[in-house]
């Protein structure tokens, strides 16, 4: 994959974070929305390569 690629998918990816962190509740979070952060966190580290 492109640099370019990379950068503009770590960018979508991290803008979907945002997304979901702006729709968790301050209580009783469904544990798809969880399921959901967490994958979107580990795709985010593995185009960094962390």
């Amino acid at each position: 994959m492109a640099a370019k690629n990379i950068n503009e998918r770590i960018a979508e990816v991290e803008k979907k974070i945002v997304d979901v962190k702006k729709r968790w509740p301050a209580h009783s979070v469904k544990p798809a929305l969880i399921q959901e952060l967490e994958t979107l966190e580990a795709e985010r580290d593995r185009l960094l390569g962390l």
